[in-house]
């Protein structure tokens, strides 16, 4: 067996160098020219031919009908980073999600595998998405056709996962997931409710649309408290809420804004609709009119069962601590190549407040410890040789 890790240790730095570099050049959603750039001068000094596609990049190592596609997002937050890092970034982004480090992991793998492209048993495609928090990137790259010449017939990813964490303390390198059920849906949504304006003195010629969307508020809540079902997690967040001007006018338009999330397409497909039934009909109650937008939204992470299992087998023939936890309750737009194919996501933990490390993704003061990136390199090499072994 190829010794992976030491391979993926001795690249340590430069994966330290390449993470540094997109940190200190962050860019959003598909704004990505810098980012872009980088990544193609890298893989070409690697012997790749990379191609522009959808807003991101991809490059194929290997030939053979059976094709395993990885997957890094790159694009960072529109936020202030307050980090204090030498190479914080300064133009009003942030990557505090950590796609850095999956660029620089995805990239170290790209090197190694060149290395072994003539015993592969099949074909590796290398894709960097854009726009994975707009939750639309990988929707983008699928549309333009990532997934196929050659077609993908598996993918997977690693997601750098940091801070204080639900499981608790884990070593740093530590892989984790879950069989099937591994990340909820995102539908943001917002509600519009019209009524009709009045004077304060005289609500009763009015209606108060801020009264009506006060009561869809109610209805929500209960509705996801008593009408769903345990078996089926799920949550419901009215984040925000405005509605009137002045302490005597009884205003005609109230707008709320809020978020779904559950763990499987079905329940996200129901739960969609008894949110604009209960909205609307509420609002009708009230003789107020009511109208749901869905902002954005992306649908669950599940992991292929048969996949996962077999990926976790060969994680675990690379690295010491890996572990099957509870689904995770971030969402992830990986979940849309799980429509059309089989796909395999997990964490790699970086660090936690045992090792000064007190901020959870997407905090503008979050660092991690750059010594898990090897961990991540090394599984996804072992990963992408053994299962074209194990398909071919």
């Amino acid at each position: 067996m190829i010794h992976f890790f030491s391979e993926a240790q001795a690249l340590q730095e430069e994966m330290s160098q390449i993470r540094r570099h997109i940190h200190e050049n962050a860019e959003v959603g598909f704004e990505l020219d810098k980012t872009i750039a980088f990544v193609t001068d890298k893989l070409r000094s690697y012997g790749y031919i990379p191609k522009l596609i959808g807003g991101g990049v991809i490059c194929n190592c290997g030939n053979g009908k059976k094709t395993l596609m990885i997957r890094s997002d790159m694009d960072a937050l529109p936020q202030d980073e307050k980090t204090g890092l030498s190479f914080a970034c300064k133009n009003g982004a942030c990557h505090s999600c950590g796609h850095d480090a999956h660029i620089a992991m995805l990239l170290a793998t790209a090197k190694i595998l060149k290395k072994y492209e003539a015993e592969l048993k099949g074909t590796v495609k290398f894709l960097f998405q854009p726009a994975e928090e707009l939750l639309c990137g990988a929707k983008s790259m699928i549309a333009a056709g990532a997934l196929e010449s050659p077609t993908v017939d598996a993918a997977m990813a690693f997601h750098i996962n940091f801070g204080p964490i639900e499981e608790g303390e884990f070593q740093v390198g530590t892989l984790a997931y879950s069989e099937e059920k591994m990340m909820p849906s995102a539908d943001a949504f917002q509600i519009t409710v019209h009524g009709k304006s009045a004077h304060g003195s005289t609500p009763h010629v009015g209606i108060s649309a801020l009264s009506a969307a006060a009561n869809i508020v109610v209805a929500l809540q209960q509705f996801f408290t008593l009408q769903v079902s345990m078996k089926e997690p799920s949550v419901m967040s009215i984040c925000k809420f405005e509605s009137g001007t002045a302490s005597n006018i009884i205003p005609d338009k109230a707008v709320m804004l809020g978020s779904i999330r559950t763990y499987t397409r079905e329940n996200r497909a129901f739960l969609k609709k008894q949110l604009e039934e209960i909205s609307v009909k509420t609002a009708d109650l009230w003789g107020a009119t009511a109208e749901v937008t869905y902002i954005a939204g992306v649908g669950p992470t599940i992991n292929d069962k048969v996949l996962t299992q077999e990926m976790g087998k060969y994680c675990r023939e690379i690295l010491d601590n890996v572990r099957i936890v509870p689904p995770q309750t971030f969402s992830e737009d990986f979940s849309y190549y799980g429509e059309y194919i089989p796909t395999f996501f997990a964490t790699l933990y970086a660090g936690g407040p045992d090792l000064g490390y007190h901020y959870s993704l997407h905090d503008p003061r979050a660092t991690f410890d750059e010594t898990a990136l090897p961990y991540g390199t090394a599984a996804l090499c072992n990963c992408a040789v053994r299962w074209l072994e194990n398909h071919s």
